[in-house]
């Protein structure tokens, strides 16, 4: 007994200010995490346990004895379970399960269809309440598509987290934010009275494989590439330039129009990733981003018109206004407008301006339509999407007085498309805020960003 109050007493004198930077250094090359001197003393309590496991009286004795090559084989991942950080909770930002079956899951399935199996990566799993709570609802979700099958993948740096993952045990407690048909459906409570524990079912546990990862090697060795990456709550403990690095390598495994998850106190903004938002704290791969990296960029202005037949992106700002774009798939030939107005107004019929037909909606759809008849273009082989016609702006046209421009300007394409023999495929207009789209001439995807809120889509 008094051995080990003097060894306690003697751990107790603390720890150098050498000794941690030689700590500080190492945990932040090795794990990543971010530990300044204002983290000493919690350094200090969490190491003192693995000082008094070894028998050890000092912590530079334990920072000699882990940097030897016996340490290095056989204390590192110790060390790493003490500093790093497992809190996790079932359903945690319950908001992301929800996004997850109402918006990810369907818009993958319209993407890839149902004959192969998604992969669901939880980066940064700790004990596992986080892909047994995705598992969860990926089970439920196959009760409305039953070809839907989906494996999960939970990877973490700490094997004593995974180790109590894999057995997927619980106090009970823990289940409070488990939704209670949930909770009857895949969690067993304990036969032994009085114990307070339960267990994620075998079923489920079966849809779900755990594996170390350590964020800071240079090559994951994932043989799966992902639909879905949940990486919530870790990159936090990083500085900046370490989470851009940890997430580019995670974006290099996420499938093209895959989804990344990441926490609410997370921002990914400033960046440099193949990711755009597309809900708070939501991300989606966008090969857009990829694959217009090298091309041509044309900045379309109000009251101008660009037929294209070669790749190029163009790129305008509408309020008010309206943009139709056209596409010919068979050649690759797209047409888009910027127009501000429905139609003509007295003073320009007076004046007879041929460019002023550009401004409005009326007239340069025709004219769309006509210069894609010079390349043997059929109307029934254009593709149509219209975008903006926000209700920014009041018409002063004296048919239409007070009505809002944007409203005019969308009935009045709708009806010009539809007398051309043309029909609209997909749109995203009205309501109270501008747009910016990015229009790929050779794909005629568009990429639009609403302007209050920043988030992208794609159409």
């Amino acid at each position: 007994m008094s051995d080990d109050s003097d060894r306690r007493k003697n751990i107790s004198e603390g720890m150098s200010d050498k000794t941690f930077a030689r700590f500080s250094k190492f945990i932040q090359t090795e794990v990543g995490i971010k530990m300044p001197d204002a983290k000493k003393t919690m350094l200090q309590a969490r190491l003192q346990k693995r000082l008094w496991k070894l028998g050890l009286t000092s912590f530079d004795e334990y920072c000699d004895y882990l940097f030897s090559h016996e340490g290095l084989e056989q204390e590192l991942a110790q060390m790493i379970d003490v500093v790093t950080t497992n809190k996790t909770e079932f359903f945690r930002e319950s908001k992301h399960f929800e996004y997850l079956v109402e918006h990810a899951l369907p818009n993958l399935i319209k993407r890839k269809g149902l004959r192969e199996e998604f992969t669901i990566w939880c980066a940064g799993c700790s004990t596992g309440e986080e892909p047994y709570s995705i598992a969860m609802v990926l089970n439920d979700f196959t009760e409305q598509y039953p070809d839907f099958h989906f494996f999960v993948l939970g990877t973490d740096i700490s094997t004593r987290a995974l180790e109590q993952a894999k057995i997927g045990i619980y106090e009970e407690e823990r289940i409070d934010p488990v939704p209670l048909p949930m909770r009857r459906k895949y969690l067993l409570k304990s036969k032994e009275k009085g114990k307070g524990f339960v267990r994620v079912i075998p079923e489920l546990r079966a849809f779900v494989k755990f594996r170390r990862l350590n964020f800071m090697d240079k090559n994951f060795g994932l043989r799966e590439s992902a639909d879905i990456i949940f990486c919530r709550n870790v990159i936090i403990y990083f500085d900046r330039l370490t989470q851009e690095g940890v997430l580019d390598r995670i974006c290099s495994y996420l499938n093209p129009g895959g989804y990344l998850f990441t926490g609410h106190s997370e921002t990914l903004n400033g960046m440099n990733l193949p990711l755009i938002p597309v809900a708070h704290t939501v991300y989606q791969q966008n090969d857009l981003v990829a694959r217009g990296q090298d091309l041509p960029v044309i900045y379309l202005k109000p009251a101008e018109l660009c037929i294209a037949d070669k790749p190029t992106i163009v790129r305008t700002v509408l309020g008010s206004c309206l943009a139709v774009t056209m596409f010919n798939r068979r050649l690759g030939v797209s047409a888009i407008c910027h127009a501000l107005l429905p139609d003509h107004s007295l003073e320009d019929r007076q004046n007879n301006d041929s460019l002023a037909r550009f401004k409005y909606v009326s007239s340069v759809i025709p004219e769309m339509v006509a210069k894609l008849r010079h390349y043997g273009i059929k109307p029934n082989e254009i593709e149509v999407k219209m975008f903006g016609g926000a209700e920014t702006l009041n018409s002063q046209l004296e048919q239409a007085r007070n009505q809002p421009v944007g409203k005019l300007n969308v009935e009045t394409a709708l009806k010009v498309i539809a007398a051309e023999g043309l029909r609209v495929d997909s749109s995203d207009v009205g309501g109270a805020f501008g747009r910016k789209i990015f229009f790929y001439t050779h794909t005629g995807e568009v990429l639009l960003k609403r302007l209050k809120s920043g988030i992208f889509s794609s159409y």
